[in-house]
């Protein structure tokens, strides 16, 4: 080889490399330089996956203590969800232009309260998509048209998350604490979750005009991009889901469970289970597939747009060393129908949270903390108005 190419060659991959590489903040003193230049954070296409339906979302959730300033104090649990879809299918009937669908949506666990819930969508002309989501880049930037919603940020810097909605404000910052573990599927449907699991965030709350300072927190960040090569939505590809995250003093799990058209109610094509060390940011132990064990009881009817779907209230996860259990009554419930422009989608998306006694059990280890559950049920159906079973 010319030994002035090699040099050339040698010198850009040195480029290339410091690039991507810079040191992130320290969490101790043996702390190493590590990637942050990280392209899974930023908005992506349905071209990026040759898809014809695309969905991506922004999930965090937090479990706070909150203290005003006169000194009244609140126990407050949220989650909060800013998502794009992506399709050629999404075409304005007026004028035929290509349109990009939009929502966000919220739960709010006061405790000892009811929860509240709000879900809001918009369409947009897809040309203008890149005035609210940057796409491609290492890092979150999404402002919702309302200019009331944003969420920007990365798992190496932090999230910040801006949030208004009537009389409730979040100003809250999130600063991941574990490695950054992935969730993935091809059957029964084609999805990738990036997860920043646990941790910390700080900032304030507004409710009804009252400001308080977040003090203790526990919070979960994630990423979710599913997609279908087809010409359904890929929420038709699938029976529904099940997602959950515990958090004790000392762990956190992570489960993911996918339920196929054939499995109904009953199995799961899809199961992974991540347990997770808080303290050391560390993954313990990994569980996929007939390792897991997945027991769901209690089940609760709910007849939605004249069809009837299932909900169970109570979940166990069991491996040879680990057992999971959730029972989480304070719930909001999600529906959908179709997209704004008529397309069919129709699921029922029940999320759930316990703020204690739920528990991990590892190897002599039994802890309890709290947990948020997430229970979604995509049914065909719905999106036709047929009558109950």
């Amino acid at each position: 080889m010319n030994p002035k190419y090699l040099k050339t060659m040698i010198l850009l991959l040195f480029i290339l490399c410091t690039a991507s590489v810079a040191c992130a903040e320290p969490s101790s003193k043996n702390s190493k330089c590590v990637a942050v230049l990280d392209y899974t954070e930023g908005g992506h296409n349905d071209t990026d996956f040759n898809a014809n339906f695309m969905s991506e979302w922004w999930y965090q959730n937090g479990d706070m203590r909150l203290v005003a300033k006169d000194g009244e104090k609140k126990e407050l649990a949220f989650f909060v969800v800013m998502a794009h879809q992506e399709s050629p299918e999404l075409i304005d009937p007026d004028s035929g232009n290509q349109l990009s669908y939009l929502s966000t949506f919220y739960g709010l666990y006061p405790y000892g309260e009811t929860a509240t819930h709000n879900f809001t969508r918009t369409l947009v002309p897809r040309s203008s998509i890149e005035n609210y989501i940057e796409f491609h880049v290492p890092y979150l930037n999404f402002i919702y048209p309302d200019g009331l919603k944003r969420f920007h940020g990365s798992g190496s810097k932090g999230y910040m998350l801006n949030y208004s909605f009537d009389d409730m404000q979040l100003n809250l910052f999130f600063k991941p604490r574990v490695e950054k573990t992935v969730d993935s599927a091809i059957e029964p449907v084609n999805f990738t979750t990036y997860e920043h699991a646990y941790g910390k965030l700080g900032g304030s709350v507004v409710l009804d005009g009252k400001e308080y300072r977040v003090t203790q927190t526990d919070g979960y960040f994630d990423h979710m991009i599913p997609y279908t090569p087809d010409q359904t939505t890929w929420e038709m590809e699938m029976h529904g889901w099940s997602w959950s995250e515990v958090t004790t003093d000392r762990y956190q799990t992570i489960f993911y469970g996918v339920r196929s058209i054939d499995d109904g109610y009953e199995n799961y094509t899809y199961k992974h289970l991540t347990l997770i060390n808080k303290h050391t940011g560390k993954v313990i132990a990994e569980y996929s597939g007939d390792e897991v064990s997945v027991d769901e009881e209690e089940w609760e009817y709910i007849t939605v747009k004249g069809r009837t779907v299932e909900r169970p209230s109570k979940l166990e996860i069991s491996t040879p060393d680990l057992d999971i259990s959730i029972n989480a009554q304070s719930v909001v419930q999600l529906d959908e129908t179709s997209l704004p422009n008529g397309q069919p989608v129709g699921f029922v998306d029940f999320m759930a949270f316990q703020p204690d006694n739920a528990t991990i059990k590892y190897g002599e280890n039994h802890e309890k903390g709290s947990a948020f559950y997430e229970y979604m049920v995509t049914d065909p159906g719905i999106s036709t108005s047929q009558s109950n079973p």
